[in-house]
């Protein structure tokens, strides 16, 4: 199910690791330049670490570190679009992330808060422990040892999370292309049609998602409320 998932992250990825070798052949012009270089790497690291966490089904271990990555790509995006808010940030001023998706909500190449707000909320949810999501080990009570991916994941919340995942991906890889565009397309001709390729593929694939992603909640369901027998 998650194997189209871990193709187009991956070509997502490796557009990025293009773009950041081309950016590295060129000075920062500017402030905002070396704001946005730095992000940049900020982001990548975090969605590629929260990956292969994901997919060990410990959904509540990777929700800080998918957190840091919706944190530092909102940011990523502000600082692009509007130079003052990078070099505000550079100079150690704090901006919260619920300034940033208020100011990206005002852009019209931003997003509306309500969009932003439902990713933030989602790896809030998770990011505090709480007792819907730190699961039941039942150590000593059944189970000798609980520590590490124990039990069956919630493939569910996988598909979920999956999902988000791969809908930061597009955004970061489209911003970070488009605002280094003429570099990128003086150095490598070729990576923004071979983008658009995968863009195109990775709307497939957030549909399948989508579709596994309710048919595992259908699933879940009917076996907590199974019908009963006739």
């Amino acid at each position: 199910m998650l194997s189209p998932y871990v193709g187009i992250t991956d070509s997502y990825a490796e557009l990025v690791c293009e773009i950041t070798n081309v950016l590295g052949a060129h000075r920062p012009q500017s402030t905002q330049d070396i704001v946005i270089r730095d992000l940049l790497a900020d982001v990548f690291d975090a969605l590629h670490e929260a990956r292969r966490i994901i997919l060990t089904g410990k959904c509540h271990t990777a929700y800080p570190l998918a957190r840091r990555a919706f944190e530092s790509l909102s940011l990523l995006v502000l600082c692009v679009l509007n130079p003052s808010v990078a070099a505000r940030w550079h100079s150690g001023g704090k901006i919260s992330n619920g300034e940033v998706r208020r100011e990206l909500a005002k852009h019209p190449f931003g997003e509306t808060q309500e969009s932003t707000k439902a990713v933030y909320d989602f790896f809030c949810l998770g990011t505090h422990p709480n007792r819907a999501l730190v699961p039941g080990r039942w150590l000593g009570d059944g189970n000798p040892f609980t520590l590490g991916s124990i039990g069956v994941p919630n493939l569910a919340l996988v598909a979920r999370f999956c999902m988000i995942h791969l809908r930061m991906w597009f955004w970061f890889t489209a911003v970070v292309l488009h605002h280094h565009r003429e570099l990128v397309d003086e150095a490598r001709p070729d990576v923004g049609n071979r983008y658009l390729g995968v863009a195109r593929s990775a709307q497939d694939v957030q549909l399948e998602l989508d579709h596994n992603w309710k048919r595992l909640l259908r699933d879940e369901e009917l076996r907590h409320n199974p019908s009963p027998s006739v």
